[in-house]
């Protein structure tokens, strides 16, 4: 049989098909099926479960100083309720190695959603390998998990992923950042405007133009004309920088002429502090 295959040159096709895919396997005869993923350009995707509320180590990473990239993304949320719209929710992680100096990385989590998951940190566990935990609520069951990285890094995601209620106490922060959206808006405060149902303005206000008065006031299209709260129950008014009026408790003063029509003028003044009566 040997010199027969020999013979009708069958020896090369016999070792080829060996070493072939078995397509009712469905893939499932491929050695290193995460590198055949990245070969093909495909993400790769598992499932994971986190069901108690608090801290879950989703990910040991390998990432090279100067520099590599990898990305993890969570499609689902914490809860499964029906009409409960946020908790079909999306999660996006980004970590980046640095420069060397100092050396360490940069982990970023994008939130969409209030059932996603709110806060990122990682511990260095030696080296370039870092342990990588999200925060994120209770009931996040059966979530999609995709994730990818550059060719000099790696990420072993976990199905079952390791549970802290409280953080590890020698991680290190990340940065949340909200994605604001339709179903996340922001608020005044978060944007740092005004309310249109009124609010605070901490600060000087100019309409129409900077403002030099300073402290608690607002000018009008001049610089230095308008009204300037300078005391406890005391405004001021100034026109071109000089002070003209001061409502105090009980009084007002009026530090310049009176005018009453288009050229007369009245003028009180007293030079010992007399009161005149009228």
């Amino acid at each position: 049989m040997e010199g027969l295959i020999e013979y009708v040159g069958l020896r090369e096709t016999i070792n080829h098909a060996a070493d072939a895919l078995q397509k009712s396997q469905n893939g499932g005869d491929i050695p290193d099926k995460k590198q055949f993923a990245r070969t093909i350009s495909a993400v790769t995707s598992t499932t994971i479960t986190l069901g108690e509320s608090g801290w879950f180590k989703i990910a040991t990473v390998f990432m090279p100083q100067a520099t590599s990239t990898a990305v993890i993304k969570l499609y689902g949320g914490s809860g499964y309720n029906v009409g409960s719209f946020e908790q079909a929710a999306i999660s996006e992680l980004v970590l980046r190695a640095g420069n060397g100096s100092p050396v360490g990385i940069t982990a970023t989590l994008w939130m969409r959603s209030p059932s996603s998951a709110n806060e990122v940190a990682w511990v260095n566990t030696s080296g370039d390998t870092y342990d990588i935990y999200i925060n994120i609520g209770q009931y996040a069951y059966w979530l999609i998990a995709q994730y990818d990285y550059t060719g000099n890094a790696n990420v072993t995601l976990y199905s079952a992923p390791e549970y802290s209620e409280t953080k590890p106490a020698n991680a290190t922060n990340g940065q949340t950042y909200t994605l604001y959206n339709s179903m996340m808006k922001p608020t005044a405060g978060d944007v740092e405007a005004l309310s249109v149902n009124g609010g605070r303005l901490n600060g000087a206000l100019g309409i129409g133009t900077d403002n030099v008065l300073g402290g608690s006031s607002i000018v009008f299209g001049d610089n230095d004309t308008g009204f300037k709260q300078n005391g406890d129950g005391i405004l001021d008014t100034f026109a071109n920088s000089q002070h003209t009026v001061r409502v105090a408790p009980g009084e007002m003063q009026v530090l310049g002429a009176i005018r009453a029509g288009n050229a007369k003028r009245m003028t009180m003044t007293s030079s010992n502090n007399s009161v005149l009566n009228a």
